[in-house]
């Protein structure tokens, strides 16, 4: 027999094994691809749903905040329409009616945007920009529950590269969970600081310097039972107004910012939750 037929008859064998198992490969890699793609589905959907259920709550917060301007704008108005005031009296009545629209239509103006989905992008964005922009988001919210949003000391304009609609999200859950955790009010106090920060070993990202945004609170903080769980999907203490998808959703957030959010907290002080960004580099800017 030729040696060269015998090899080849003795090749067959592991050319059909090999034919097989790449195969099988692809098949492997189509599923993960199919796996991955679902995934980023339900994430988006999760990202969603809590921007719904975060609406809702500045809607409610909202509607409480108008009854004040609209009750100006009546009374002017009816002022206006006895005619018991001269003219330039009547200016001022229009001119505080104006001013008051305007206020009002801000307010709704800020929670559509806030409400309308829009495509990831990663922009450089000024993180104090989107604190203050979420602080007056939230002022009717914070107000319904004797809560006030302080923004500590006068913070530089500071960048990162990123989602600005999905950095307010985080923040925006941050800020509505600590004023939450204030049952009797107080202040919720909000920092910008760049520092050097070892991350936590599961998050596997490098020593180095960090954007860091605070949420502090003086509320009940977090019982240690229920530190290990704050991040999952639907675990939730308020049971009568919480989804238990804020953390989960604002955590997964960080990460798509290769970034992550630490927590220090003591049971009956208050809680302090911090957003941890890279800065932007300056090759980027």
């Amino acid at each position: 027999m030729d040696p060269g037929a015998a090899r080849g008859e003795a090749l067959e064998p592991l050319v059909r094994e090999l034919e097989r198992l790449d195969a099988s490969n692809t098949e492997q890699r189509a599923q993960i691809a199919v796996d991955a793609k679902r995934r980023l589905v339900d994430l988006e959907e999760l990202h969603n749903a809590n921007r719904l259920v975060t609406v809702g709550t500045l809607t409610a917060g909202m509607a409480h905040e108008l009854g004040t301007p609209l009750g100006v704008v009546l009374a002017r108005a009816q002022m206006i329409i006895s005619d018991e005031n001269d003219l330039a009296e009547a200016r001022k009545d229009a001119e505080e009616i104006v001013h008051q629209v305007k206020r009002m239509t801000q307010m709704c103006r800020e929670v559509l945007d806030f409400a309308r989905p829009k495509p990831p992008t990663r922009d450089p964005v000024d993180v104090v920009q989107v604190v203050r922009q979420m602080i007056v988001l939230l002022v009717p919210e914070a107000r319904k529950r004797t809560a006030k949003l302080v923004l500590a000391g006068e913070p530089p304009a500071t960048l990162v590269l990123g989602d600005p609609s999905k950095l307010m999200q985080i923040l925006t859950n941050l800020t509505i969970n600590a004023a939450q955790a204030m049952p009797d009010g107080g202040t919720v106090t909000l920092g910008v600081e760049r520092k050097r920060v070892r991350p936590p070993a599961v998050e596997q990202l490098p020593e180095g310097d960090y954007i860091c945004i605070h949420v502090q609170d003086t509320g009940t903080g977090i019982r240690s039972a229920d530190l290990g769980h704050i991040f999952e999907t639907f675990f939730t203490t308020r049971k009568a107004e919480g989804t238990g998808i804020g953390l989960a959703v604002s955590a997964r957030i960080a990460r798509e910012h290769d970034g992550w959010i630490g927590v220090v907290t003591q049971e009956g002080r208050g809680s302090t939750f911090t957003v941890h960004l890279p800065p932007l580099a300056p090759s980027a800017a």
